[in-house]
């Protein structure tokens, strides 16, 4: 192997000159050796101070190592004594060789073969396109540094665009997921995400479809309800021996029934109990919004009446600040899981004199955990379907407004909810924490303006590690 490939992984090509061009112009000549400078290199006893380099500096000069091929040959034929005309010189960058940013120089020619009779133009094996402004090896260190680095800090150490990193790595990551294989899915969950704040209607949303045995991501769509997985439907259409999916997972949404009922006839559709829950929780947190307004309102109406007494008066303003302290500085506590609770002997006091402040909201909160209990002890499907029939008993007799509608919610969708025995693996809790690596990307990143390298990001996600912390 030559000088040439271990210091910047090309082959085929020789050195015909080394050089450091300086920010005024200057060139000097030297030799690649001569441009290791390492501090083992100085006396013992040797002071050096360094200065530490500005965050937003560039290096102000280069390492150029000027390359020819050893051979030209035609890419057709293959006939050695060919005709060539240069067309033109490129600067093309590779990995640092010391402390400063290093290119080769390499002259781009027209080649003409007298045997075959064809014009080409000469191609570079050590680039990925003809336009690259960065070597194969600079690249695939680019893009295994971006798991552990910003394109920001990569672009200054390297001293190259930000726009050169940020297209290396959505090249790598386009081959990487050219085509994930559906042949051997057998249960997928379907989830919809809020993810773009400068969008309009519903492309500030992405449709994510994932493999819940595996947690690979099987495609990622913009947009949400059934029109958003029309790419993916299509894709299960070209599959040569059909869909062989048993289970689709999903939240309570007809959208999304109605797509699996026509591209997927045979799946059994199964409602997540963590969404069944979450809507217990909205029902919770609306009535809790409700039953603050209606104090408000009171507390307001008694204020303003000429008829009431001070002391009616001051009841009314004690009764609200009570109301605001229970249901507004303790936002979450409606939604917590009693596990949760107990032990903890601030919230068990918060949680009390909450509930005990207003009957309804009491009533929802042990509906709540009534059927979450129905999740965890019901062994199978037929004693699930009796404890869910009395659930909807229990909250339409309570001739709440919310509870009633979620009675009604649970009993159109009852045999959705009741998968959840027959397949005890498909669930959608793992692609909760799914979406909080997509959050967590999009914190990092301080959003994305790319839609396409944006989506390849979320395909890569799954061998990321992030703390799964609700933002």
């Amino acid at each position: 192997m030559t000088k040439l490939y271990y210091t910047t992984g090309i082959s085929g090509f020789t050195i015909t000159k080394e050089r450091i061009v300086r920010p005024s112009g200057k060139t000097r000549e030297v030799s690649v050796i001569q441009t290791c400078e390492h501090d083992d290199d100085l006396p013992p006893g040797a002071n050096v101070k360094r200065k530490k380099p500005h965050k937003k500096s560039r290096p102000k000069s280069r390492f150029i190592i000027s390359i020819a091929r050893d051979k030209f040959v035609c890419p057709h034929c293959g006939h050695e004594h060919i005709n060539r005309y240069a067309v033109k010189t490129r600067l093309i960058q590779c990995e640092n060789f010391g402390r400063l940013p290093t290119y080769v120089e390499v002259t781009v020619h027209r080649l003409y073969c007298p045997n075959c009779r064809k014009l080409s133009y000469e191609s570079l094996p050590f680039v990925t396109s003809p336009r690259a402004r960065m070597t194969r090896s600079l690249e695939r260190t680019v893009v295994e540094l971006r798991r552990i680095a910003s394109i920001s800090d990569i672009a200054l150490h390297y001293g190259v665009p930000w726009k050169a990193v940020r297209d290396a790595e959505k090249r790598a990551l386009k081959i990487r997921y050219r085509s994930v294989s559906l042949k051997d899915v057998r249960m997928i969950g379907i989830d919809e995400l809020y993810v773009f704040s400068h969008e309009k209607s519903n492309r500030k949303y992405i449709t994510v479809v994932r493999d819940l045995e595996t947690g690979a991501v099987l495609n990622v769509s913009r947009g949400k309800g059934s029109d958003a997985l029309n790419m993916f439907a299509s894709r299960l259409a070209r599959l040569k021996d059909g869909p062989k999916i048993d289970c689709v997972c999903m939240d309570m949404s007809n959208a999304y029934e109605s797509w699996a009922r026509k591209h997927l006839p045979n799946a059994l559709i199964v409602y997540d109990h963590f969404h069944v829950i979450k809507a217990m929780n909205d029902k919770l947190h609306a009535i809790r919004r409700r039953s603050l307004a209606a104090i408000n309102a009171q507390t307001r109406s008694t204020l303003r009446s000429a008829n009431a007494t001070a002391a009616e008066k001051r009841v009314a303003e004690t009764v609200r600040e009570e109301y605001r302290k229970a249901f507004k500085d303790h936002l979450k506590l409606p939604a917590m899981n009693i596990e949760d609770v107990v032990g903890n002997k601030d919230f068990e006091k918060e949680l009390k004199d909450m509930l005990s402040l207003n009957e309804v909201l009491s009533m929802a909160w042990t509906l709540k955990e009534e059927l979450r209990s129905i999740y965890a002890n019901a062994e199978d499907g037929l004693e699930a379907c009796i404890l869910f029939e009395c659930w909807i008993a229990k909250a339409r007799a309570t001739k709440v407004s919310e509870l009633v509608s979620m009675a009604k919610t649970v009993e159109e969708h009852l045999a959705g909810i009741l998968g959840f025995w027959e397949y005890r693996g498909a669930t959608n809790a793992k692609a909760e924490g799914f979406n909080n690596k997509i959050r967590w990307l999009i914190k990092q990143a301080y959003g994305y303006r790319d839609y396409a390298y944006f989506r390849l990001k979320i395909f890569d996600l799954p061998e990321v590690e992030a703390d799964d912390t609700d933002y």
